[in-house]
């Protein structure tokens, strides 16, 4: 799995929050946050976030 400057940012997977900001050392800070409808670094975060928390409550009613 190839890793990304994304996936290398601090998580907390069990509340879904994340623990730092990628947008604070970012290069196109200055233009926050008009930049943020086409950062690639925000959609891998958000990606990576939703993935990890449909599985975090999946259990069946049975």
């Amino acid at each position: 799995m190839k890793h990304s400057r994304a996936l290398n940012q601090k998580f907390d997977y069990e509340i879904g929050y994340l623990v730092q900001s990628p947008c604070r050392n970012c290069s196109t800070y200055a233009t926050f946050p008009d930049c943020m409808d086409r950062c690639t670094v925000l959609d891998r975060v958000q990606n990576a976030l939703s993935d990890s928390l449909s599985s975090v409550n999946n259990y069946s009613a049975a």
